[in-house]
């Protein structure tokens, strides 16, 4: 998009920060709404039924798209624990239990600090709910993709401006109660009806959607066995970071309809790619589009 927009603009406006300060994405929303029934369902039901549905949606009968929806609800979630019931549910592909056991020694054992840079700022932030969430992603997760976006947009020649994160803005965005900002699962609420008498409802309101990929379609078809013979390389095992009977049973999982694991299978792959170009220095792999084509995805 960079290259592209250079053919035509030396600058361009972005939208970075404004889900970070208005609430934009969708694990505010189900953060709120998994606490407060949470409760309810904590108050109501006693710890071995609690335990036991956790069970049953990890394990039981269940299709891979309601396991995968449900596995994100107060019901599948421990709410006495913050990392499980928020960082593991919308952060990470691999929750902690399931790195301990996807780690070699000694990497199983460094897992649990997996969280301790987000949740610093998480226990120096103040105010509501919303509002340390908001606080904690401005502190974190924005500095991470302001560094791509710079990185993306230098790359090209095109300087990136981002009037979200203006300090004016920032500031009064920060004084916004949640439920200006959310309502039912969707956020930046105020934004929208801001901007409703310049552009379509059908634009505002439309479902959020980032930049997708037809990933899972994709490893149901030719590339599956690509993924698969890369994944599970010598060469892979060789780094020591991964247990070859984990990462079995997560593709067969995944192949057999049983658990949706494309989220994990992506990122197994992408640090694979990511490990022949940068550590062991295969020049053809440094550019995407090459490492995308290498792998039998275009």
């Amino acid at each position: 998009m960079a290259r592209l927009a250079r053919k035509h603009v030396t600058v361009v406006l972005t939208g970075e920060g404004s889900d970070e300060t208005l609430g934009g994405y969708s694990r505010y929303a189900w953060t709120l709404w998994n606490t407060q029934f949470h409760t309810a369902w904590q108050r109501l039901t006693p710890a071995a039924l609690r335990q036991q549905v956790r069970i049953g949606i990890a394990r039981g009968p269940l299709g891979s798209v309601l396991r995968r929806k449900l596995g994100h609800t107060f019901l599948a979630r421990n709410g006495e624990d913050w990392t499980s019931f928020y960082f593991d549910n919308f952060y990470s592909a691999f929750p902690l239990r399931e790195q301990q056991s996807l780690l070699c020694d000694p990497y199983s054992g460094t897992a649990a600090t997996a969280y301790d840079h987000a949740l610093y700022f998480w226990n120096q932030s103040s105010g509501d709910l919303f509002h340390r969430m908001l606080y904690t992603d401005i502190k974190t997760y924005l500095v991470k993709l302001l560094t791509k976006q710079d990185t993306m947009s230098m790359a090209a020649s095109v300087e990136s401006r981002v009037p979200f994160l203006d300090h004016g803005a920032v500031e009064f965005a920060a004084r916004i109660p949640a439920s200006f900002s959310v309502k039912g699962v969707a956020g930046k609420q105020i934004l929208k009806q801001a901007v409703e008498d310049l552009l379509p409802k059908s634009i505002i309101y439309r479902k959020k959607m980032g930049f997708p990929t037809p990933w899972s379609q994709w490893l149901k078809g030719t590339g599956w066995k690509d993924v698969r013979e890369l994944i599970l390389s010598p060469r892979s095992f060789d780094r020591g970071l991964f247990r070859r009977e984990a990462v079995e049973r997560l593709l067969a999982e995944h192949r057999a309809g049983r658990i949706d694991h494309s989220n994990r299978i992506w990122r197994l792959l992408n640090l694979e790619l990511w490990m022949r170009a940068f550590m062991d220095g295969e020049e053809q792999l440094r550019h995407s589009d090459q490492a995308a084509s290498w792998a039998g995805f275009c």
